[in-house]
């Protein structure tokens, strides 16, 4: 390998984020509309030769509310590059693209064409292509069997009518409308109130987040390095969790090391040597779960580092050169982590130092 490569490399790390989260109330992770029932999303899940079905956290669904909130964060902080980019129309040249991936289908680019006479001139042509995401959500199929409850809610207008705020006669809100313009069934629609019923949901979610070929240091043009970008996206996702109202989620409190503590384990790497702590879809009980995560969230290339994280909660291997090539925070130590990372502040991992 040239130095200049190795000097690349080296600079490029792995990151993975491990939790098991509650809702924080009921939520609706939307489906589809059934006789004015806004529907839950389930997942249908084999178990001792029957199918049963259980609450779908889609991380499909969570990496739109990703997007959406680095999207938001890097326009706060004055990037200019995002202010181009969108969804679903992305630009593919933003740094959020570049992490997240894009479709791209309005990029300009120049195609030499051939005249009559054999001279050649450029001509503007719309090309089409994609940029790979290197951040990938999985998991989010809930623990407990749980039914969605159906709940009774009514849509009910409210105006500013001769200064006061309030509900008031059908009648007197149809005048405003018609005032500002709106006719027809748009008229009825927003002048009276409107019942639905809709689906919700409790539990715990056991979800993974892995991160790919981050680059450590942040570039000169750049708001934020890819792992703050990672950090950032997923502490803030939490909150927003949920289609509708309300929204949120946190990382659900168990015992690792006998200590009570924040069910989260992340990983920064090049080798990956830790073992991953995940929760088999088919399995219904949460203290289980809770002792299975606990338990592989310890084991770290092939060994119980119980002692270890007892005392630190974080684990790091250097390879035969005395370079570091994993490491990883549990619990308290990770969600600390993750804050800090999130919100530019400096950490105490060694992966993470440029160039060590």
């Amino acid at each position: 390998m040239s130095k200049n490569n190795e000097d690349i490399s080296k600079d490029l790390v792995h990151m993975d984020i491990y939790a098991i989260v509650e809702s924080t109330q009921e939520l609706h992770f939307g489906n589809v509309k059934d006789l004015n029932i806004n529907r839950v999303e389930l997942i249908s899940v084999p178990k001792d030769g029957a199918i049963i079905q259980k609450p779908y956290m889609s991380p499909t669904k969570v990496r739109g509310v990703a997007r959406r909130a680095l999207l938001w964060e890097l326009a706060r902080l004055g990037d200019k590059k995002v202010m181009s980019c969108g969804i679903p129309a992305t630009c593919g040249v933003c740094d959020l693209c570049k992490l997240y991936g894009a479709l791209v289908t309005t990029q300009k680019g120049k195609k030499p064409k051939r005249s009559d006479t054999e001279t050649q001139e450029a001509e503007e042509t719309e090309t089409e292509g994609s940029v790979a995401s290197r951040v990938i959500q999985a998991g989010g199929v809930a623990i407990q069997e749980l039914s969605p409850a159906i709940k009774q809610r009514l849509s009910s207008p409210c105006y500013i009518i001769n200064g006061k705020i309030g509900q008031y006669d059908v009648e007197e809100i149809k005048k405003l409308l018609k005032e500002r313009g709106i006719k027809g069934d748009a008229l009825n629609r927003l002048s009276q109130p409107m019942p639905y019923e809709k689906e919700y949901v409790t539990g715990l979610f056991p979800i993974y987040w892995h991160a790919y070929y981050l680059e450590k240091v942040k570039g000169n043009d750049s708001k934020m390095s890819e792992p703050q970008m990672v950090a950032f996206s997923f502490i803030e996702t939490l909150k927003r969790i949920g289609a509708g109202h309300p929204k949120g989620a946190e990382i659900k409190e168990g015992k690792i090391s006998e200590k009570p503590q924040p069910l989260v384990v992340v990983d920064i790497y090049t080798r990956p040597l830790g073992k991953r702590p995940i929760i088999s879809i088919s399995e219904l009980d949460e203290k289980t779960a809770l002792e299975a995560f606990a338990k592989k969230a310890l084991i770290v290339n092939g060994t119980n580092t119980n002692d270890k994280a007892s005392k630190t909660n974080h684990i790091t291997i250097k390879d035969e050169g005395g370079f570091f090539v994993f490491e990883r925070f549990i619990g308290e130590n990770a969600e600390d982590f993750l804050r800090q990372l999130a919100g530019g502040l400096a950490t105490s991992s060694e992966m993470l130092t440029p160039k060590q």
